[in-house]
């Protein structure tokens, strides 16, 4: 039996499960990544698809199944929060520790089911249905994590079933964890958590009126943008600090909220931001970040971040904030013919199946993508959640059908609910909602725009940081 101890639930997976004659290998199934996606997978596999799948009947024996969660980071990171917590943490309902939960609080419940390897995946040995991957920190044990040494090769996970739910990578840490190149870290979290207190500590001399540079640019005209700029704004309006500081939004193209919403919604968000802050806040549209660079000035107490523009000027700034959203989080270690141009994963149907090099690629058998990394996918929370039941049905299908073989398929046997094949359809598309600032902001509702009080009801007073809570435990899912 498994102890509740919440580090319990961590433990090394890398070597080879012992056989014998009597006892087959448990079906293992592998998920790559730790966050929305790779924990609503978890919990639907472990509470509804397992339990169905061993209720088939005429099975020789109980099935088993073996979970395995490969993640870099010790905690869950509920990111749409993240510009309020990074920006006014004491508004947020529960403050920062409401979005960075222990991963424990998810998997300890399974007791042996799951097993969490915390690591970066390097490649995928589809051949040998193996994940090659990198331990963070191989030096590090003080968090009562097994962390084995890697000196005797590289270490491998098996799989039969891969779900890639690695989400994107953006340029800057603040927005999501970063992938390979934080080894050094005990956790992946931890870059994400240098660089809030990096942006608190620059925003906090600001407002001291101690900076030369009272002026703050934000790259990237998305939601992440815009509502970064109305927490800033809102912020320094509330403290009387707004006298001779500017906040510049770059959006980069011809409006804001260019993707996934009405032409006017951009409009809006910008006739929004200049009711409430007037001077405060300018958007630069068509204009991007060629180059930044940092450098201490004065008695070197204070840092200034020079920025190359494409317009060929350039800026030094007392406060640079990258929020220009990124890429998909899997050219690291799939094939580059398996990703679309942003490096998502290109899926072969509705059921979230990974095509593979081709539609007919063997390979890509028993693989499965779900969340912000899969192509086309629109980056929103609502899509993932509309997403997760589908590829889990997905997997459950293609695993009844293996046992039932041939035979039992022709007899249609009628399988339980869980493993019944879903289709993706995101009744919610068209819908975003953008707080700027804790007083409201804009959105539409699956194309609809809606009133600013609206949003702020809906969004603007907890940025929905009360949907972390069931996406950790898994009630969201039972």
């Amino acid at each position: 039996m498994a102890s509740t101890e919440p580090q319990s639930a961590f433990a090394d997976n890398t070597a080879p499960a012992p056989t014998t004659t009597s006892t087959p290998l448990p079906t293992t199934i592998v998920i790559l990544g730790g966050n929305l996606a790779g924990l609503g997978v978890l919990h639907t596999l472990a509470r509804h698809t397992i339990p169905a799948l061993q209720r088939i009947p005429s099975q020789p024996s109980l099935p088993q199944y073996k979970i395995t969660l490969i993640t870099p980071n010790s905690h869950f990171f509920f990111k749409p929060a993240s510009p309020r917590a990074l920006i006014q943490p004491d508004l947020l309902p529960g403050g920062e520790a409401k979005v960075f939960r222990d991963l424990s609080d998810s998997v300890k419940q399974y007791g042996e089911l799951v097993t969490v390897v915390k690591a970066f995946a390097t490649d995928v040995d589809t051949a040998k249905k193996e994940v090659k991957i990198k331990h963070v920190d191989t030096n590090f044990s003080g968090d009562g994590m097994l962390v084995p040494p890697e000196s005797e090769g590289t270490p491998t996970v098996r799989y039969d079933i891969l779900i890639i739910a690695t989400g994107t990578k953006a340029r800057s840490a603040l927005w999501t964890m970063p992938g390979p190149g934080t080894e050094g870290l005990r956790a992946a979290e931890d870059a994400t958590k240098r660089e809030w207190e990096g942006i608190r500590t620059k925003l906090k001399n600001l407002q001291a009126d101690t900076h030369p540079h009272h002026s703050v640019l934000i790259a990237g005209g998305g939601p992440v943008g815009v509502e970064t700029a109305g927490e800033i704004a809102s912020l320094l309006k509330a403290q009387g600090k707004t006298e001779g500081v500017t906040i510049t939004l770059l959006s980069g193209s011809d409006r804001l909220l260019n993707r996934n919403c009405n032409e006017s919604l951009g409009r809006k968000a910008e006739a929004y931001l200049k009711k409430n802050f007037g001077s405060l806040v300018e958007v630069s549209h068509g204009v991007k970040v060629v180059s930044v660079s940092d450098s201490v000035s004065g008695e070197g107490e204070q840092t200034e971040t020079t920025v190359e523009l494409s317009d060929g000027t350039t800026r030094a700034v007392g406060l640079y904030i990258d929020a220009t959203g990124g890429s998909g989080n899997a050219d690291d270690f799939l094939p580059k013919t398996w990703l679309d141009a942003s490096s998502r994963v290109t899926t072969k149907d509705a059921f979230f199946r990974v095509r593979g090099s081709s539609e007919n690629d063997p390979q890509a058998d028993g693989i499965y993508a779900v969340g912000d990394v899969v192509s086309g996918s629109d980056n929103t929370l609502i899509s993932t959640n509309f997403q997760v039941p589908v590829v889990c049905s997905s997997i459950g299908a293609d695993l009844a059908a293996k046992i039932l073989g041939p035979d039992g398929q022709e007899n249609g046997m009628k399988l339980p609910a869980p493993l019944k094949q879903k289709t993706f359809k995101n009744k919610m598309a068209g819908t975003l909602l953008v707080p700027i600032g804790p007083g409201g902001g804009v959105g539409q509702v699956v194309g609809w725009g809606v009133p600013s009080f609206l949003v702020k009801v809906a969004k603007a007073k907890g940025f929905l940081v009360d949907m972390a809570e069931p996406a950790v435990t898994g009630s969201q899912w039972k």
